[in-house]
């Protein structure tokens, strides 16, 4: 199998988190119903801010769709070309945004940087020789389509009846439950589909492009092969089984899509003014920087426990091998 081989463990540490990773409250035996509402509903929290600011931004697309009088029963430029031009401008905004704080400006130094150095400004083994237009090129050029594209078939699929529709005003609790319920689906389906294309024919061919980046940064997120970016975004396949909305569709391509920043933005929490919030997700981070662990979601440590590829972040966790050393951090 091809790993990674130009990022060894940098020589002085970076930021580790106080606490090993755990189980969610979620997840834990016996429930606190106290601690599992604050983990889901706190701020932050689970939903809070990130899942809901992402559904507004679904909302707003749908809004638009609806302004510019879409007809979804054809494939037309009069609401494909928008619906694109949203995700892409969307994309720009959230992974640029991410950088530029983080990386551009370095608006906080290494602080609460997991990897103290910084991005190299070229390297070979990326296109163009050069890591972050690499990233910014699989993103925008490969990710945003196929990830429109799935939502515009998608919807086009409801609007011919080929894929099962309902409406908010017939099953109002279903279409609220189902909103709160596909981002535990994406997790579930990110687990599977991960395993799989570890799986060597698929890593070597496929997964490799992702994997490129180890001192990982906003950008590298959505940086994927277009192979893996098909089967990434697949999960909006189950709107063709189960009855949705469009609003569905929207909004669960869109946490798709913008979800990778929060695991790669190289940092734990960023720091606005005398604000200090989380910013990535070190479960992750730990499988960009071990290749062996943590393949799903942290909502899912239980199937990494139950096949020996959990890591919580200790030195002294015997299950990680690290790839690649010897050579330059990328």
């Amino acid at each position: 199998m091809r790993s990674p081989s130009d990022m060894p463990e940098p020589a002085t540490a970076g930021w580790i988190p106080e606490e090993p990773v755990g189980v969610p409250p979620l997840l834990q035996w016996p429930p606190r119903p106290k601690k599992i509402l604050g983990y889901m509903f706190g701020f932050p929290g689970f939903y809070f801010p990130w899942i809901a600011l992402y559904a507004l931004f679904a909302l707003a697309l749908w809004a638009a769709l609806v302004a510019v009088g879409a007809e979804l029963k054809s494939f037309s430029l009069n609401w494909i070309a928008p619906l694109v031009a949203f995700n892409l401008l969307l994309a720009i905004v959230v992974y640029g945004l991410w950088h530029h704080r983080l990386y551009s400006r370095r608006a906080q130094g290494t602080r609460f940087k997991y990897n103290p150095r910084w991005l190299a400004d070229e390297d070979k083994k990326f296109l163009f020789g050069r890591p972050t237009a690499s990233n910014v090129f699989w993103t925008l050029g490969s990710g945003v389509p196929i990830w429109s594209a799935y939502a515009v078939v998608t919807l086009w699929a409801q609007a011919r009846g080929i894929a099962p529709t309902t409406t908010w005003a017939q099953s109002p609790i279903y279409c609220t439950a189902l909103m709160f319920a596909l981002p535990f689906f994406h997790a579930v389906h990110f687990y599977v589909f991960h395993r799989a294309i570890h799986w060597a024919p698929l890593y070597n061919t496929v997964h490799y492009l992702h994997h490129k980046n180890v001192n990982t940064s906003p950008w590298s997120g959505l940086a994927m092969h277009p192979v893996e970016h098909l089967i990434y975004f697949s999960g909006a396949l189950l709107l063709w089984v189960i009855p949705s909305t469009p609003m569905h569709v929207l909004f669960l391509t869109t946490v798709v899509g913008l979800a990778p920043v929060h695991g790669h933005t190289g940092f734990g929490k960023v720091v606005l003014g005398r604000y200090t919030m989380d910013a990535d997700n070190y479960f992750h981070y730990l499988h960009h920087k071990f290749f062996t662990v943590n393949y799903g979601d942290p909502l899912l440590i239980p199937l990494d426990r139950l096949f020996g590829s959990f890591h919580d972040g200790t030195r002294r966790n015997p299950v990680a091998r690290h790839v690649g050393r010897g050579s330059k951090d990328t």
